[in-house]
């Protein structure tokens, strides 16, 4: 009796068992959502194949490049800040501004004699920029600075460095000289004056001067 109770069981539960361990079979193979075929259940989750993976890398990716293409740096915006402009410390004339990551004249006229006037003041004095033994060869007293300045290369930068490059303040030497900056690498490392040095106002009016094209007037 016992027997055939427990057969007559046995019979009723085979086939319950057998669609479990189908269904638990089929669990860890299916197509994802990313139309992986075949990824396990815990594998696909992790795939980097998978939206997970993927999309993470590239939003880190598009974001460093939206940083880069807005001009965003560690110094600030280097395509608009005159103190950064282009690169980190890279400085703007006095009276430039910074377009697109380039220093850029504002549309001011200053004529030389204004320019003269801060040269003869401050530069062209004993012992320094005046006379056959001027310093560097550069003689900045009335009359002859103009021809030491424009267009003419530097001894102390080379062939490569003008004094004055018309039109381009932050390439002209004498900018770099007053402003104390980008001084040949370090080979001619002095402010000029080396005393006190000249007021933004004067450094301005230079630059300005030589945005207008330097001209002699």
């Amino acid at each position: 009796m016992v027997e055939r109770f427990a057969l007559r069981h046995a019979k009723i539960a085979v086939p319950f068992l057998i669609a479990a361990v189908a269904a638990l079979a089929n669990a860890g193979c299916s197509d994802g959502g990313d139309g992986n075929a075949g990824g396990g259940g815990s594998g696909g989750g992790s795939s980097s194949g998978g939206a997970g993976g993927e999309a993470s890398s590239s939003s880190s990716s598009s974001s460093s490049s939206s940083s880069s293409s807005s001009g965003m740096m560690g110094c600030g915006d280097v395509m608009t800040d005159p103190m950064n402009c282009g690169m980190c410390d890279n400085k703007c004339a006095p009276g430039q501004t910074c377009t697109a990551g380039v220093c850029t004249c504002a549309m001011a006229t200053v004529p030389f004699a204004d320019v003269q006037a801060i040269l003869t003041q401050r530069c062209a004095t004993a012992g320094c920029h005046v006379g056959a033994t001027a310093k560097e060869g550069l003689d900045l007293s009335a009359g002859n600075a103009y021809a030491d300045l424009v267009n003419v290369a530097t001894k102390q930068c080379g062939v490569d460095r003008m004094r004055v490059l018309p039109g381009k303040p932050d390439e002209s030497y004498v900018i770099d000289k007053v402003m104390g900056v980008d001084l040949c690498g370090g080979i001619s490392s002095k402010r000029m004056p080396p005393s006190i040095a000249l007021s933004t106002k004067d450094i301005q009016t230079i630059s300005d001067w030589i945005c207008g094209g330097a001209l002699e007037n």
